[in-house]
């Protein structure tokens, strides 16, 4: 039985273009998504920055994917800033398309308050990988 490791960037914003002065000049990315399978049956994504309104989208997307692959799914949260309530809400839901086998780990109090107050029946715990047999194991 081979184990598959590998580690791919799904997303990196690179923001909006805002006026300074006469110059217009991009401001710098507010949010990265990476996905990283250490085992055949579990991937982790790991996302970076601000998780607001122009990250919805991919993170709707790239979570949607992952939690229909069939793999456990951890989702870290330690290197977020900041969550839009409506990211949080993706959380709740993937819940429910995946009972079991979706977890959240490592977010920042800020996120952790977040969480707890629009989807409380999910599963946050300190554990940051997953090991061979898909399931999380501690850092």
């Amino acid at each position: 039985m081979s184990t598959r490791t590998s580690t791919r960037r799904i997303v990196t914003h690179t923001g909006v273009l805002s006026r300074v002065g006469a110059a217009t000049v991009a401001r710098a990315p507010r949010y990265r998504l990476d996905v990283h399978s250490p085992s055949r049956r579990c991937s982790v994504l790991r996302a970076k920055g601000d998780l607001d309104m122009t990250a919805r989208a991919e993170f709707a997307s790239t979570l949607g994917d992952l939690a229909h692959s069939g793999d456990h799914v951890v989702v870290d949260l330690s290197e977020v800033t900041f969550m839009y309530s409506e990211v949080a809400s993706m959380l709740a839901d993937a819940v429910h398309i995946r009972p079991g086998r979706f977890h959240v780990v490592a977010p920042t109090r800020q996120v952790r308050m977040l969480l707890d107050i629009l989807a409380p029946d999910l599963d946050v715990t300190d554990r940051t990988e997953c090991d061979t047999a898909g399931s999380p194991s501690a850092a």
